[in-house]
């Protein structure tokens, strides 16, 4: 299943999200906004988060859930970590706080 199929097979269960990368300067860039959902990565058994641009449909985001990474929720509606794979700070912003507390 290729991820168009993926985020679409699970479009019931999606939320809008925009997602955010510490730069340099530890400055927020805006990564775009998108649609986030958890699933299993391809030809694995480990969960993932997937999220897919509103627009377009491109990936935006896969990131493997690391139970040995850190997630913190901030206020009700961002989630933001380090990810050791790209080592820098990720974060979801969510428009509504029914979506980040599913996540």
């Amino acid at each position: 299943m290729g991820a168009q199929e993926k985020s679409q097979g699970n479009s019931n269960s999606l939320q809008r999200v925009k997602v955010y990368r510490l730069n340099e300067d530890g400055k927020w860039d805006d990564q775009g906004t998108g649609h986030v959902s958890v699933d299993y990565l391809e030809r694995s058994e480990e969960l993932a988060l997937y999220v897919f641009d509103q627009e377009d449909n491109e990936t935006l985001l896969v990131h493997r859930i690391c139970p040995d990474d850190i997630y913190r929720k901030q206020e009700d509606t961002i989630i933001s970590w380090r990810d050791s794979e790209y080592s820098t700070e990720l974060a979801l912003s969510f428009q509504k706080n029914t979506g980040c507390s599913y996540i």
